[in-house]
């Protein structure tokens, strides 16, 4: 694995991190079981979904993909009648079911009937097979009608056993040398430019969550929300300043958000972003136009932390403290926005209507938000719990009024039933 995607991995153990990719389709002809059926089959042809983590013993290196042919067990249907409503509280009791990356790094929950009309697909991944936009590329892979073929996904060995932890070991005193070498010389660039802004202090939203989910969803027409100009992203970032605003009662400047920014994949690297705040009382799109332009400093740190030896990673994982509070945060929410691609996907015929996200949760984290498109539409997200937000449709009726209000774009009711 690249040591990106090891340490993603490693850091699920401390908190957890797995991706929800949520589909909505009308309701497919054949029953959820052969539907199910069809999915297993289909997941077998998408390289990425024929993998799962090997570790290597005594983390002597870093872990390894070996093959994992998918299963029947790797589907799991709840069969309805749902609401929508009660299909998201279900998938958020669901999500303190995390996946275990080394026996299976993915499973699919098949929900229906859904409002009577309606299946929804929920694909549950571990972060470590890749970030938003890789994810959505394999569940575009494995919705798409008759994809093309294309090769196998390499494997470099199979299961690790005792001669890769020997070949790690060997390979330590050189990755050490050369992860010092490169902590000098970021240290050296640190200390020649200008220090970066220390962040903002916590807030009430950045306490522990608890292990609940309270998970709402607003779907809105791409059109209308780009009407006054801006992209899907600036505008629902706008919304979302609005209704923070509003629901936390603070008068002062517009709140900073921790917005997940793609970068140009790298390799075999899987996972490819890397997080910046974005104060909404600024200028949001020229931020995120900086922001897209990776500094050289924290390029430079980054080469040094992925040339660290593998067991001196994986220790400082195991002592990192998840429950100590931060003194400062990138930004007191967390956004993550993913434009998965036109709407011409299908399950076992039936057409998809609209996507969703749910950024994961953490001990400083206790409010997520997804924007996700899909063809003409964009759901925004809201991910909380009872612990932080008990009145969470107070602040979604706050969020889908501001959303109406940035570039009047009204809530539209597509597919299932999107509030």
């Amino acid at each position: 694995m690249e040591p990106v995607d090891a340490r993603v991995h490693w850091m699920a153990s401390r908190i957890a991190s797995d991706q929800f990719l949520l589909y909505v389709f009308d309701l497919p002809d054949a029953p959820l079981d052969v539907v199910a059926e069809i999915l297993v089959h289909r997941a077998s042809r998408v390289p990425d979904l024929t993998l799962r983590i090997g570790e290597v013993p005594g983390n002597l290196d870093r872990p390894y993909w070996v093959d994992a042919r998918p299963d029947a067990g790797q589907v799991r249907v709840h069969r309805g009648p749902w609401t929508w409503q009660g299909c998201l509280d279900r998938l958020g009791e669901l999500m303190a079911d995390h996946l275990d990356a080394t026996r299976s790094a993915w499973r699919i929950h098949l929900f229906g009937p859904v409002d009577d009309e309606h299946c929804v697909l929920v694909l549950q991944i571990a972060h470590a097979v890749g970030d938003g936009r890789r994810t959505s590329s394999i569940a575009r892979e494995l919705l798409t009608p008759d994809p093309a073929p294309r090769p196998d996904a390499p494997r470099e060995r199979g299961v690790p056993g005792i001669a890769t932890a020997a070949l790690g070991l060997t390979r330590f005193p050189f990755a050490l040398a050369d992860n010092v070498f490169r902590g000098i010389a970021a240290a050296r660039m640190a200390s020649s430019r200008t220090a970066p802004s220390s962040g903002v202090a916590p807030g009430v939203l950045n306490r522990p969550p608890g292990p609940d989910r309270l998970l709402r969803t607003v779907t809105v027409g791409r059109a209308d929300l780009t009407a006054g100009g801006h992209s899907v992203t600036v505008a629902a970032l706008q919304a979302i300043s609005t209704a923070l605003r509003a629901y936390l009662g603070d008068p002062g400047p517009s709140p900073v958000v921790e917005l997940t920014i793609g970068e140009t994949p790298n390799g075999a690297c899987r996972n490819n972003f890397h997080n910046t705040g974005i104060d909404l009382s600024a200028d949001i799109v020229e931020q995120i136009r900086r922001a897209r332009v990776v500094d050289p400093g924290h390029r430079a740190a980054r080469r040094a932390e992925d040339a660290t030896p593998a067991p001196l990673t994986r220790w400082g994982i195991a002592l990192f403290d998840p429950m100590r509070p931060p003194t400062t945060m990138t930004g007191i929410t967390v956004v993550s926005s993913v434009d998965r691609g036109p709407a011409d996907l299908e399950l076992a015929g039936a057409p998809v209507r609209f996507t969703a996200g749910f950024p994961a949760l953490s001990p400083a984290q206790g409010l997520t938000h997804g924007i996700h498109g899909l063809g003409d539409t964009v759901t925004i997200s809201v991910t909380t719990s009872p612990q932080i937000c008990p009145d969470v449709d107070r602040y979604l009726a706050l969020l889908t009024d501001a959303l109406s209000a940035t570039n009047d774009a009204a809530p539209t009711e597509t597919g299932a039933r999107p509030r």
